[in-house]
């Protein structure tokens, strides 16, 4: 599969507004903020890192609406569909914690779904269903959006990994800490968050281990 570069310049955007008050979910590694924005380090992602018109990073923040696109987009994301034994190690949940929070005011976001994404010459099959070699050129699609739409909160898409669910890319500068409100939390430890992700795991044939 290739992924074709965004058109220069990117028009014509198809805005889904996330509303004030909406519910999200984010599972995160232990010793960041539930609304903690990546500054742009780390490994690559679909969306992140990118770079304004300057060639600085833009921060991101990932979330997902129900807490079972959380779990299949972050802890089950590298398990191999194919993999004849799909094991997550036990550990593996411990280092993470499950936020649950609202939006304070209602975001801006541009959708990644067909048919809005014909008309920019991609589908949603490409930019949302490739993989991880070629992350470095779908992100140049939320640099695009990015770039060439200021009034953009983020992006918004089908979760590849638990469809019908929406995953959401949130860009830091034009949202902040200050737009979300916590809910709950529960970190790696807590019996009820271990048994979410055990019944998920059944769900795509993976085991946890103790």
């Amino acid at each position: 599969m290739t992924i074709k570069k965004p058109p220069s310049p990117l028009t014509d955007a198809t805005y889904e507004p996330f509303r004030k008050g909406g519910i999200l979910h984010r599972i995160h590694n232990k010793g960041y903020g539930f609304a903690q924005f990546n500054p742009g380090k780390g490994r690559r992602t679909r969306f992140a890192p990118f770079y304004d018109i300057s060639g600085n990073p833009i921060p991101s923040l990932y979330a997902t609406s129900t807490l079972p696109s959380a779990i299949h987009e972050t802890i089950f994301h590298d398990i191999p569909v194919n993999d004849k034994e799909k094991i997550i190690r036990g550990q593996n949940i411990l280092n993470h914690i499950h936020a649950k929070f609202r939006v304070k005011r209602t975001l801006n976001l541009v959708g990644l779904r067909n048919p809005p994404l014909n008309k920019w010459g991609i589908k949603q099959t490409e930019l949302i269903g490739s993989d991880a070699e070629l992350y470095h050129k779908t992100a140049l699609w939320a640099a695009a959006i990015y770039n060439n739409f200021p009034e953009a909160d983020g992006l918004i898409w089908t979760s590849r990994q638990c469809d019908p669910d929406d995953a959401m890319l949130f860009f830091g500068g034009r949202v902040n800490e200050d737009d979300f409100e916590l809910i709950s939390s529960r970190d790696g430890a807590d019996k009820s968050f271990k048994r979410d992700v055990r019944q998920e795991g059944k769900k795509r044939g993976i085991t946890i281990t103790t």
